[in-house]
């Protein structure tokens, strides 16, 4: 069974809690509160346990808010033990009846009967000196007495809150320091405090940070008040409270050399503080502040400066005058443009740090690592109209796995991506320096070589091939498909965009063409067939740009375009030439597009030839009327070329399947 812990809310003005902690038969009351509270106390348990079966009540500290009540619960039926430190036990004897155990006693845990511990840990002078904390190791639960509490019910000021109760009733932050340090070496879930709300999981690692870098320092050494008129300082106090605050930034024998050949003499050991001075009041105060200055600069004094305001506030002690001078003043404005410049600095590094980050994740493919077919056609518009060698030539290889489907659907698409990861490893290995990776928009890669001869890449290729049917890295043997394209291949009259896209283009034809013949090929402009045509397509339009620009689109897919102007030119056409895809427009001079599909129809020969109805007007009555004239597509003008080779990509494909 896991522990119930349950508060019990003993004075609602300040939060008072006191905690119920119930574990199968043992339950446990963490710091009861005082006399008055017993009332409300005894209502409380009453609706989860009766108080003769308490078996036991744990005293954190031994004040007088914590015992008081003890005498009362015990005459009204507890009659469970009293955990203690060894100082508690004197308070307790003459008080109660009840068999008192002492934190030592247990060596510092209290264990239940399936071996969970609630370990107590001292926590000296957080207020009182035999203070402790316990915490239930296994859940998680710290019972932290009057560290962390506060006073709000607002998460947002909680921390500050917390600042303030601790600097209220703690010696200083040192204290706080070394009890926040053994708490962190346990999985602290929940903490509960004496006053406040319970403080989660979430919350927990900022309210560590927020009161470790909040400095306070207590001593009723600092300041004696002698009569209502007159206040005395103790500045050699207050000034080894400075040296403290520096130490959190500075080495201690950086601080000893600052005041090297002063007044003011230090010693290092146990703590960095002043060993003697013959200087006194005041002017120990403003000599302490003027040696830093000399020897390190306004950088030191902005770190003492809200230590020193803050004891100007509380105890109206005044300013060292250095802080008062306007060279400082100027200079510490400066001190501060420059932390801002220097931390503006920093967020914009880290802001470009993590774009360049961001878009290099955007052109890098998640399963190899290689970047994207979108950063090499960059690559490409790039470099492809440098300057090339004599005999040299830019190529672009496309590698494919000819068994990947197999092996995905074998094993899994985990297995199908080591495939290609151990791939690319091979052919790292075996580049050359100038060789770049790229993966494509689907499962192959690219090999872009900048200036190679192409029977030296046809031999490399070779190689490559070989190597992958020999090696033992795949989860089965595999072969690979490669299509070699060559820059001297691209039609020199099209613009650069455009042969970056013929380029790609014809890498990818070229390796459909290969994988037709079967498996483990490897094809180039040499081995591929010379007057090669993916088909012909008859185009019926009567406007030349229109016609220019469907030449340049199927030209880079390896089809023949036939120009005719009307439908009677485009049926002596279909007569004198094996068309494979016809694409008319609609408003044409003579008779219009659905003319000449209808006749078409009409024909055994023609009928079943994928047509493409394009227009600058597509509407429902287009629509209806195409249906009716079983036309394949229906697009409109401007039309995407993409758009236009998917559908004649799909089509040609559709005609290999049925072959």
């Amino acid at each position: 069974m896991n522990p119930l812990v349950i508060p019990i809310l003993l004075e609602k003005e300040v939060n008072r809690h006191t905690y119920l902690i119930i574990k199968d038969d043992i339950s446990i009351l963490i710091d009861p509160g005082a006399k008055h509270h017993v009332p409300l106390l005894l209502a409380a348990l009453e609706e989860h346990i009766e108080i003769s079966k308490l078996s036991y009540i744990v005293l954190q500290s031994n004040d007088y808010l914590n015992l008081t009540s003890l005498e009362d619960l015990n005459q009204k039926g507890f009659h469970g033990k009293v955990i203690v430190n060894e100082v508690g036990v004197p308070y307790l004897e003459n008080m109660i009846s009840n068999d008192i155990v002492t934190i030592e006693s247990l060596d510092y845990k209290l264990k239940f009967g399936d071996g969970q511990t609630l370990e107590f840990i001292s926590m000296p002078f957080l207020p009182f000196p035999e203070c402790y904390v316990s915490i239930y190791i296994e859940e998680g639960f710290l019972f932290s007495a009057h560290l962390f509490s506060h006073h709000t019910k607002n998460q947002k000021e909680l921390i500050n809150s917390i600042n303030q109760f601790h600097e209220s009733v703690l010696p200083s932050i040192e204290f706080v320091r070394q009890a926040v340090k053994k708490i962190k070496k346990h999985n602290i879930i929940s903490i509960y405090p004496r006053l406040g709300l319970v403080i989660h999981k979430l919350m927990i690692p900022d309210v560590y940070q927020g009161i470790l870098s909040y400095d306070f320092y207590n001593s009723n050494q600092v300041v004696e008040r002698k009569n209502k008129k007159n206040v005395s300082y103790n500045y050699e106090t207050i000034c080894n409270h400075m040296l403290k605050k520096l130490e959190t930034k500075y080495h201690r024998y950086e601080i000893l050399d600052a005041f090297k050949d002063s007044e003011i003499y230090l010693e290092l050991y146990p703590h960095i503080e002043i060993e003697s001075t013959k200087l006194a009041g005041y002017k120990l105060w403003n000599t302490f502040f003027d040696t830093i200055y000399q020897k390190k600069g306004v950088s030191w004094l902005t770190l003492l400066e809200s230590v020193v305001k803050k004891y100007h506030k509380s105890f109206n002690i005044q300013l060292p005058a250095i802080y008062k001078t306007t060279s400082y003043l100027q200079q510490s404005k400066i001190e501060i443009l420059n932390v801002e410049k220097k931390n503006l600095e920093q967020e914009v590094e880290e802001l470009s740090s993590k774009i360049t980050e961001t878009t290099d994740k955007l052109l890098r493919c998640s399963i190899t690592n290689l970047y994207n077919q979108r950063f090499m056609i960059g690559h490409l518009l790039n470099n492809l109209d440098q300057p090339l060698a004599e005999n040299k030539s830019r190529c672009l290889v496309l590698i494919h796995i000819d068994n990947l489907l197999e092996i995905n659907k074998k094993y899994g698409v985990h297995k199908g991506d080591e495939t290609l990861r151990n791939l690319v490893h091979i052919i790292n290995n075996m580049k050359q320096e100038d060789a770049l990776l790229f993966k494509q928009n689907g499962p192959g890669i690219f090999v872009y070589r900048h200036e190679i001869d192409e029977k030296s890449l046809t031999a490399l290729a070779v190689k490559l091939s070989n190597l992958v049917k020999k090696s033992e890295l795949f989860i089965e043997p595999i072969t690979i498909t490669i299509s070699i394209t060559s820059s001297s291949e691209l039609n020199t009259r099209y613009g650069l965009d455009e042969r970056v896209n013929q380029f790609i283009e014809l890498a990818q034809m070229r390796l459909e063409r290969a994988k037709l013949k079967g498996k483990d090929q490897i094809l180039d402009q040499h081995t591929d067939e010379k007057t090669f045509t993916e088909g012909i397509i008859l185009l019926v339009d009567e406007d030349e740009t229109y016609q220019n620009l469907m030449v340049k689109i199927f030209d880079r897919i390896h089809y023949q375009v036939i120009i005719a102007k009307d439908i009677y030119d485009a049926y002596d056409q279909l007569e004198t030439h094996n068309i494979d895809v016809i694409i008319s427009e609609i408003n044409l001079t003579k008779l219009d597009g659905f003319q000449l599909k209808q006749k078409i129809n009409q024909s055994q020969n023609f009928r079943n030839i994928p047509f493409i109805m394009v227009s600058h007007h597509k509407n429902l009555d287009v629509v209806t009327r195409c249906n009716l004239l079983d036309v394949d597509f229906i697009l409109q003008k401007p039309i995407i070329p993409e758009e236009l080779i998917g559908h004649i990509k799909r089509i040609r494909d559709q005609k290999v399947m049925i072959s």
